[in-house]
């Protein structure tokens, strides 16, 4: 049987998205490489002409872009004010006590950072560059332009710290406490004017 020419490209996605959806939700060590091809409805035997190894794969889930990333990518704004409205907008969903769970299944920065810091170095590197591109495009809607801009790289602590503290709490009022404070922090970080942090 002949296949398409994009047959590999298409079924290495199929692999990477139903990996995506089990690490969101079982963690790192709580999914097996038959789990994940199962879920993508291939064979076992398959997995290692697609992926060197799981830790591999896990690094194509982290570096694909979606949940707080693909949001603000998304910002239609062309003016520093719009792009930082949006901005806002999106912070303000984005730890709505409402979407807890659906931000637990569609970011991988609210649900995986824990089994990356224990996931090796090129799970690492692929966090890194995602934590870095996500401060870049939120630098777009500040007058300063540096891509790690601090106000930038507080929103991100403060959006994805928010939401992992959210999901791992059943208190609701505590939950709406802590909404609350983290949007109304990354307000002030991002309406603020640059301010000159000490070199590292």
């Amino acid at each position: 049987m002949r296949y398409k020419s994009d047959h590999k490209a298409l079924t290495r996605d199929r692999v990477i998205k139903a990996a995506g959806g089990l690490f969101r939700r079982h963690g790192y060590d709580g999914v097996g490489i038959d789990q994940i091809m199962a879920a993508a409805k291939l064979t076992r035997g398959g997995f290692y002409g697609y992926f060197a190894s799981k830790s591999a794969l896990f690094a194509q889930v982290i570096g694909t872009g979606h949940g707080l990333n693909a949001m603000m990518k998304r910002r239609p704004g062309s003016s520093p004010q719009d792009l930082t409205d949006q901005a806002l907008d999106i912070v303000d969903r984005y730890l709505d006590p409402n979407n807890r769970d659906e931000i637990g299944q569609g970011c991988s920065m609210a649900s995986l950072s824990v089994d990356v810091a224990r996931a090796g170095e090129v799970a690492q590197s692929a966090f890194s560059k995602k934590l870095s591109d996500l401060a870049a495009e939120l630098a777009k809607g500040l007058e300063s332009g540096e891509r790690l801009d601090p106000r930038a790289l507080a929103t991100i602590a403060l959006s994805v710290g928010g939401a992992i503290l959210a999901r791992a709490s059943n208190d609701d009022e505590l939950v709406h406490r802590l909404s609350q404070a983290c949007r109304a922090a990354v307000a002030r970080e991002l309406r603020q004017h640059k301010i000159q942090m000490p070199e590292p």
